[in-house]
This record gives structure tokens, sequence and C-alpha cells, in this order.
């Protein structure tokens, strides 16, 4: 198998899934993530949900949407977007399964379901999760993507059907969480790409997330990424020359000759470089903590660019190229 046809198959593998939750460290970009993979999924031809787990409005920002909400909005042909409502969740589940007419905000129903909710540890996880198995189940997209919730507690959410399962013998909530496991522990079916940068601690606590994934979830990491990778400058050889160049005699010369800018200049880029082989150190930490069946994507920084629908779409380039 040839490299091109090995990237195709993985690019279409990932986007086979119908439920990938996206996570990682809080500020590491997963948001812009799992933005790029819903566009390259409409790209395919897919009609695509994609929610905010943690609403904090930047969905919305990247399409220019004022408000977004628990009802899915169509942002773009065949890319639907929403935010995460426990409450209008809990709300959806009693409407559907209980036959209970109730209205999208109720105080009565608030107050029970913070009294529960504390109580019975798991229930807001559950709804979550369940909401979004529920748009699977139902076929109601061809692909959910979840911007998930940061660091360990999508462990929780994740592990909160099996949990609640193994709690209730019997009876409707343990039939409820069957179909909900059967849907995340299918490799087929649900996956999660696991976001970082390539800093030292970022890195570790990734690399400790997919330790409790693995051992306390049963949905595969299906993908890595590395984002905002601070790109070499020079290669091996053009390195090892700079170096030397930048503290022997070369330097007093250029620095005589050209003036004290030289010597912003050349710290400079020897900082970068130093900041790049830092980089590169984590990226091979990360890529060995996650194994090679696991596909990776190495994202580099992309200087000048705003944070917005343009820097998603560039990252959706990069992706599609890492991948395809």
């Amino acid at each position: 198998m040839n490299d091109l046809t090995r990237f195709n198959n993985e690019l279409e593998e990932v986007l086979s899934k119908r439920l990938i939750f996206v996570t990682g460290k809080g500020g590491v970009g997963k948001t812009t993530i799992a933005t790029a993979l819903a566009l390259l999924a409409v790209q395919k031809g897919k009609k695509v949900l994609l929610c905010e787990v943690e609403p904090k409005g930047e969905i919305g920002r990247y399409f220019g949407v004022k408000r977004v909400g628990f009802e899915p909005i169509e942002v773009q042909k065949g890319l639907y977007v929403m935010e995460m409502d426990t409450e209008r969740a809990l709300s959806e589940y009693l409407r559907i399964y209980l036959r209970v007419p109730i209205p999208t905000r109720v105080g009565p129903l608030a107050k029970a379901f913070d009294f529960v909710s504390n109580a019975a540890p798991g229930v807001r996880e559950i709804l979550v999760v369940g909401k979004l198995c529920y748009d699977v189940r139902q076929s109601n997209y061809d692909i959910v993507i979840a911007d998930s919730s940061a660091t360990g507690h999508v462990v929780s959410q994740l592990a909160s059907p099996q949990g609640v399962n193994e709690l209730f013998g019997v009876g409707l909530v343990k039939d409820q969480t069957k179909w909900m496991i059967d849907i995340l522990k299918d490799p087929d079916q649900s996956g999660i790409c696991l976001v970082s940068t390539a800093e030292e601690t970022p890195v570790e606590e990734a690399v400790e997330l997919a330790q409790r994934i693995r051992s306390e979830t049963q949905v595969r990491l299906t993908l890595g990424v590395i984002n905002k990778i601070i790109p070499k400058i020079f290669s091996d050889t053009e390195e090892v020359f700079f170096t030397d160049m930048s503290h022997g005699s070369l330097r007093d010369t250029l620095e005589r000759e050209l003036g004290g800018a030289v010597k912003g200049l050349l710290d400079a880029t020897l900082l970068w470089e130093s900041l790049a082989r830092s980089n590169q150190e984590n990226v091979t930490k990360f890529k060995d903590a996650l194994g090679e069946s696991i596909s990776m994507i190495e994202v580099p920084m992309v200087p000048g660019v705003s944070v917005g629908i343009g820097l998603v779409r560039e990252v959706a380039e990069t992706i599609e190229v890492e991948l395809a």
C-alpha cells in the first residue's frame, strides 16, 4: 500500500465514525480542531452536527452567529451547530421516553434537576452523552462531532453510561444506558480525537488523559493532533552551522560590520530554533504514548492569522493534507 492510499484510508476511517469526541487540555485549540473536522466532513458530503459541550460561544463566533442554543441551527449547507444544555437535555429525555410534556425551562424542574444531579453523580454527564448518542441512534446526522470537555472531565462523561448501567440492575434506566454503551464501545461508530500543543505540560496531561481513556472508558482513541507546532527554520546540518556561526568569530565579524541589529536577529533565530527542537521532542513523546496504531496530525503554528473561520479553514487544509 503506497502512502497516498494509506492517508486516504486514514481520513476516510476518521470521518466514517458516527460520533467523535474532541478533547484535550483547555487552550490547546480543540474547538478549532473540532470545527475543522466538521468542515472536512461536510466537504465529503456528510450532514454534520457540531456540538459545543461546554458553551463558550466560540463556534458561533466562527460562523458569525450571534446566538447558538440547544436547538441545532444550520450555519452552512450540511453543517449544524448547537450548544449543550443539560436541563434542556433532561426535558427532551422526559418528553421522548416518558411522554411528559414539559416546557423548555421550568423553575421546579430546574430545582429538581439540580437536586438529583448533585445527589447522584453521573446524571449531568449521562445527559450530555445521551443526547449525542440519541442523535446517532436516530440517524439525525451522518456524523456528530463533540467539542468535548477538557482533560479528566471528559472521562467521567464517557464512563457515565457504564457506571449508571452497573448501578441499576433492571428497569428503564438500565435499558437506556445499554444502547448508549453499544454505540460508544463500537469502534466503527465512536472515537476520540485527542488534541495537545507541542509544549511539555499539555503533552504530559494528554498522555495521562490517553491512559485514563484507555483504562476507564470503552471509547477508542482514533486520532491524535499536535497543534500550534513551531516549525524549524533549518535542516539539521544548517542548524549546526548556524549555531556554530552564532557563537564564533564569524558572529563578532558580522556584528562589527553590520551593527547591533545582527545581534537581535541571531538571538531571535537561536531562540526560535530552540523552541522548535523542544516542540519536536514533545511531539515524539506524544506519538510514542499514543502508539503507531493511532493516526497522527501535526498542525503548525499559523502566524498572522487571527482566531476565526479563516484559521479553522487553514487547519482543515492541514488535516486533509496530513491524512489525505
